[in-house]
């Protein structure tokens, strides 16, 4: 491993665990070792989370330096934590993949085999690039958004990623001849800036809940900061719906603090367990299934619409719906299955519901679990309600 200077170019390295102890010593478990080191830890970590040359660091980091002494120590963290292959430089070997998260190859193989999924992406991507097109791609991961891009006449693409994935799909964009159109540019997107504004953005960064990963949060940033006015996006609308359902005894969850297993658990033991269905974490909000699946289960209404988020046009990252509802057949209401459609293109949407999901769909369903149970006749009404902020959603029925 070389020495590092002022034109060095470090970037933390991934799947790091850290210890702080009481005297804010910081412990960094990689691999297996473990390095020790002092109060600056964790600010150097954090200034490197992207590349950065080593002079434009010790920039950002000047602030909470409190004399020449403070200096040194801060100079030589920095150079153990190199040495120790905590901070990487360009010519250290590191792992093309870490062991969690989206840095994992197989991760990528599931979301590849989807082949509705990344086929309807690819489709959308030729009918929403034009000649010329400057694109961004949010989340880009092996790279195959971007490279479509570069292959339906995009001028140039700005590949954003944050895991250590994007040193793979430079080697892609490479193998596929893209290279020299195509920017891998490491970081989150909401924090890195880019030398030109974009006509296009594409992303996948829809989750089994469809706004986990941050997808309105991201998107808003993006198109405040990185793209054109009246720039094109794909996906450009997302719908989230939900299904009533009977969720079938054998995909109820096993842990959950149910009448019936306090009325068990006092025949079989004699002894009173009720205050345990007041207790954190005694009812679990939801299950998950493959949609595919879930076609089997009884509906007890149509879909219902729970929210339509314009990607272009969105101003509120809250959302608090309530739809009232008829039912349509008999029987127990238990659940609401979630799912969404994404309007990717002119002619293109892309849909996890569980009449419509292919048998290769990745994508998860939540199923939000009703705390108390509605039977319900033909034509009797209930109300679901949706809500998200910040990353956290949750469904809501009650009798109307």
């Amino acid at each position: 491993m070389g020495k590092i200077n002022r034109n060095t170019i470090l970037h933390r390295a991934p799947n790091l665990k850290l210890e702080i102890n009481s005297s804010n010593q910081v412990a960094v478990r990689r691999n297996g070792a473990v390095l020790q080191d002092g109060p600056h830890t964790l600010a150097i970590l954090d200034t490197f989370y992207q590349p950065v040359r080593l002079a434009d660091a010790l920039t950002k980091l000047q602030p909470r330096l409190g004399g020449s002494q403070d200096w040194i120590v801060l100079m030589a963290t920095i150079t153990r934590l190199h040495e120790a292959g905590v901070l990487l430089d360009d010519a250290t070997e590191q792992p093309a993949f870490g062991s969690d998260g989206f840095a994992v190859a197989g991760v990528h193989a599931v979301m590849l085999n989807d082949r509705a999924r990344t086929s309807s992406y690819l489709t959308a991507i030729r009918e929403g690039v034009r000649p010329g097109d400057v694109v961004v791609d949010i989340g880009t991961g092996t790279g195959i958004l971007a490279t479509a891009a570069a292959q339906a006449g995009a001028r140039h693409v700005y590949a954003i990623e944050a895991s250590s994935m994007g040193k793979v799909a430079r080697s892609v964009f490479e193998a596929n001849g893209v290279a020299d159109r195509i920017t891998v540019v490491q970081g989150w997107s909401t924090t890195v800036t880019l030398p030109e504004r974009a006509d296009v953005l594409v992303s996948e960064i829809i989750g089994n809940a469809p706004l986990a990963e941050g997808v309105l949060e991201v998107t808003t940033d993006a198109v405040k900061r990185l793209l054109k006015p009246g720039a094109r996006l794909v996906p450009s609308k997302l719908r989230i719906c939900g299904l009533p359902v009977t969720v079938p005894r054998a995909r109820q969850p096993k842990n959950a603090i149910s009448s019936t297993a306090l009325r068990n658990w006092r025949s079989w033991y004699d002894i009173d367990f009720s205050p345990l269905a007041a207790a954190p974490g005694s009812s679990p909000d939801t299950v998950v299934v493959k949609p595919q699946v879930a076609r089997r289960w009884s509906a007890l209404s149509g879909p219902i619409v729970l929210a339509e988020v314009d990607f272009q046009a969105m101003s509120d990252l809250v959302i608090d719906n309530s739809v009232t509802v008829a039912a349509s057949a008999p029987g127990r209401l238990n659940g609401v299955l979630v799912y969404f459609e994404l309007e990717l293109g002119p002619t293109t949407v892309l849909s996890t519901a569980p009449a419509q999901a292919s048998r290769d769909n990745h994508w998860l369903s939540g199923v939000w679990l009703v705390k108390e149970p509605l039977s319900l006749k033909v034509r009797d009404r209930f109300a679901v309600s949706y809500r998200y902020r910040t990353a956290n959603d949750g469904v809501a029925v009650v009798r109307a």
